[in-house]
């Protein structure tokens, strides 16, 4: 067994290369993790695998999770589409000590976890293979939080362990099932159960536009102000933000929407700043109104689950005034009235309907 120094803060990357070889050859690493040490192996040789088992004296009928460098990753090649709350929590915990299990792209269960120790993500991304990495311990035993504890355990028959120092929690990563309606805590450990209920409680909305300059900002705006006077705490019930489908990032918000707002509402938005609707910011909302028939054609091609979150704003209008929204971008004060006034009904029914 052999043992190599990785000092986090200044991350020698030849170092990293030569854990990643030990593990793609089949040999079993140790490494830090922000919570506990794990055993790193592939997870596509079955006889590493089994020497995994072996090692740790786990029951077959346990799978192990599998781990990865970067939450992308998790997202585009190992979960199918999951709740937004989920993406949500990956937002706020990962790369960090939560496991999620779901469903993959082939319907089967597994678990994920990302670890943000910076030695245990560097070596993860420089595999190009699936790996585990369950906790350094005998199954039902301690898990170990130091170099030390590891070869105390193991000792020869493990083939590298990667020393960084104690690890930052010295306790597990919380694991949560997800294929349970909403959610089943399956261990407790570093993220409290009520960080998961205040994401599944608090529910995300996202006004979409053109360029996230004009519309969607005053439909946030409006939203908020008039969400806050209806319900105080409205601010732990709902995330409302917006975005346009060919926004400028960073550009703020049209001048007239300025002044707009700030002598019919008596709102300052002069550090609005646009953002560019992505796909994360789809999969994680809950709702998404948009403000023409065509960019909800976009955001549903876009993104086909989204299909049943995806409203038109004009469907909050009364009959008469049943219209898209017009787009005022460089043209006079009149026609951003017109929005504003049509954004404004819209928002009040919407609230209604909230």
């Amino acid at each position: 067994m052999k043992k190599i120094h990785i000092d986090p803060d200044h991350i020698d990357h030849s170092l990293i290369k030569k854990a990643a070889q030990v593990i793609l050859k089949g040999g079993v690493v140790a490494l830090p993790t922000e919570t506990v040490y794990g055993l790193a192996v592939r997870s596509d040789k079955e006889e590493v695998v089994e020497k995994l088992y072996q090692l740790k004296k786990r029951p077959r009928d346990k799978p192990f999770s599998f781990a990865c460098g970067s939450t992308v990753r998790v997202v585009n090649d190992f979960l199918s589409i999951m709740p937004p709350f989920v993406y949500r929590l990956m937002e706020e915990f990962l790369p960090g000590p939560l496991t999620i299990i779901y469903y993959s792209h082939q319907d089967k269960k597994i678990g994920v976890r990302v670890p943000s120790h910076a030695v245990a993500k560097a070596i993860l991304q420089e595999l190009n293979v699936p790996a585990y990495l369950p906790s350094a311990n005998i199954s039902g035993e301690k898990e170990a939080v130091s170099a030390a504890e590891v070869e105390a355990v193991f000792g020869d028959s493990i083939d590298l362990i990667v020393e960084s120092g104690r690890c930052e929690y010295s306790r597990p990563s919380t694991v949560v099932d997800f294929t349970h309606k909403p959610y089943k805590i399956v261990r407790e450990g570093i993220v409290p159960e009520k960080n998961i209920a205040r994401a599944f409680v608090k529910k995300r909305i996202i006004l979409v536009c053109t360029g996230n300059s004009c519309r969607s900002p005053m439909a946030q705006f409006l939203l908020v102000k008039y969400l806050r006077q209806l319900m105080p705490y409205s601010e732990n019930r709902y995330e409302i933000f917006s975005a346009g489908i060919s926004a400028y990032e960073g550009s703020a918000a049209a001048p007239y929407v300025i002044s707009i707002l700030r002598e019919r509402e008596d709102l300052d938005v002069r550090d609005f700043h646009a953002r560019k609707l992505d796909k994360y910011m789809v999969l994680s909302s809950d709702l998404i109104f948009t403000m023409e028939d065509a960019q909800s054609e976009y955001v549903l091609k876009f993104v086909p689950s989204s299909e049943g979150r995806v409203f038109n704003l004009k469907k909050f209008l009364p009959p008469e005034l049943e219209k898209d929204i017009p787009d005022p971008i460089g043209r006079n004060m009149g026609v951003y009235q017109e929005a504003y006034d049509l954004i404004k009904k819209a928002t009040l029914e919407l609230i209604e309907w909230l």
